[in-house]
């Protein structure tokens, strides 16, 4: 009994220790009977000082099935503080979905962890080497998914192309596609070092696996990846997005980018700057590199002062702004298929849905036809204008 206060957390992109910390603080001062759960990736590389504190109980990532009866024992007055951490590896559990209603498009994680130690990031700390989820499971979660109005299937993963199940990343690709009732498949993250000639065929043949790929590049420059391990260099990225375009001539590309990295110099920064340019990227994550605990970056040299990073960051902001609309202009006067998603948030009367390479598209439904009517629905949609992010078009047929 009494009130019970969950904390999930993420330590991937800011430091949020601190954050995590004066939540706790102000939730056991505002009442102090109240039990303070911490979950989540913070949990997994703080635990002992969050249980030191105030916590009540701590739950590393892979541990929240255990969740429940953790509370339960709490209850019985057993254990006095608990820390759940460490990694199930030999046979990783995810937690089931069990839709009572989906969305039009649902996520679906596929694995978990990862096993490159990329020198800026924590996730391998945080998560854990790298999980693969039985492909059955996988395939029944997402015919559960469909039964209850899903018709877009988002496999997710920290890096689904060195997918472990039977027949890898491509077999899987293969089941999910083959579900009754799903008319599109997508997925990210994909690791450049990992995109084999077998997972591009099966991307292009396959006709539910949208025309779409984000393929975090991190940097343009092949200084700037050998410190970071990425395990390619700028020319094997540029000649692998030749090969995808090749193979899958409507393919739109996004990516990540990490601007002030430890040496970077402002020759490797124009060399970010020329390569978002050359690949024409119609979607970007980027930010400015910052330091994260425990870390192999934290010990290297060449710190890019902070006012520094954040002027980069403004620079290859404004260009990638600048030039998303011309990119987008393919698209114009196209006749698209669009999957309704639901009324426009911009004007009312209008639907919202997305097109194969995944931009939002608001348009004006056929006379008679309302927005939640057509949810769930695959339209034709007309593309008449290009707004600074998003398309406008016409519904046609």
């Amino acid at each position: 009994g009494g009130d019970v206060l969950i904390l999930n957390t993420c330590s991937v992109r800011e430091k949020p220790r601190e954050k995590v910390i004066s939540a706790i603080r102000q939730a056991k001062a505002g009442n102090p009977g109240i039990r303070v759960v911490v979950a989540g990736c913070v949990a997994q590389l703080e635990g002992d000082t969050l249980l030191s504190e105030g916590a009540d109980l701590v739950v590393g990532p892979d541990w929240y099935d255990s969740l429940a009866d953790a509370l339960r024992e709490m209850d019985d007055g057993t254990p006095e503080h608990g820390v759940f951490d460490g990694f199930i590896t030999d046979n990783p559990s995810f937690l089931q979905a069990d839709p009572s209603e989906a969305g039009v498009s649902v996520f679906l994680p596929i694995q978990k962890g990862c096993d490159n130690f990329c020198t800026y990031c924590v996730v391998p700390m945080a998560r854990g080497p790298e999980r693969s989820r039985p492909a059955p499971e996988i395939v029944a979660e997402a015919e559960r998914f469909v039964g209850r109005g899903a018709r877009e299937i988002f496999l997710l993963g920290q890096n689904v192309n060195s997918y472990k199940g039977e027949g890898g990343f491509p077999g899987l690709l293969e089941q999910v596609a083959a579900i009754p009732g799903v008319s599109r498949v997508r997925f990210t993250t994909s690791h450049p070092k990992d995109l084999s000639d077998s997972l591009i065929a099966a991307m292009a043949r396959i006709p539910q696996v949208m025309p779409w790929l984000h393929l975090p590049v991190q940097s343009g420059s092949t200084v700037v990846l050998r410190r970071m391990g990425r395990g390619y260099t700028r020319e094997a990225y540029l000649e692998l997005v030749d090969r995808v375009r090749a193979a899958w001539p409507k393919v739109a590309f996004t990516t990540d980018m990490i601007v002030g990295f430890p040496g970077e110099t402002e020759e490797d920064f124009l060399q970010t700057m020329d390569l978002v340019r050359r690949v024409g990227y119609e979607g970007m994550f980027s930010f400015r590199y910052s330091e994260r605990p425990g870390t192999a970056a934290v010990k290297l040299d060449g710190s890019v002062p902070m006012e520094i990073r954040g002027e980069r960051l403004t620079r290859l902001q404004s260009m990638h702004e600048a030039i998303v609309p011309g990119l987008l202009e393919r698209y114009l006067g196209q006749a698209l298929p669009v999957l309704v998603e639901g009324t426009s948030a911009r004007s009312e009367g209008e639907a919202r849905g997305r097109i194969p390479q995944n931009h939002v598209v608001n348009f004006v439904p056929l006379p008679g036809q309302t927005p939640d009517a057509l949810v769930g629905r695959e339209v034709s949609v007309r593309i008449d204008e290009v707004r600074t992010h998003t398309l406008h078009g016409v519904q046609i047929s």
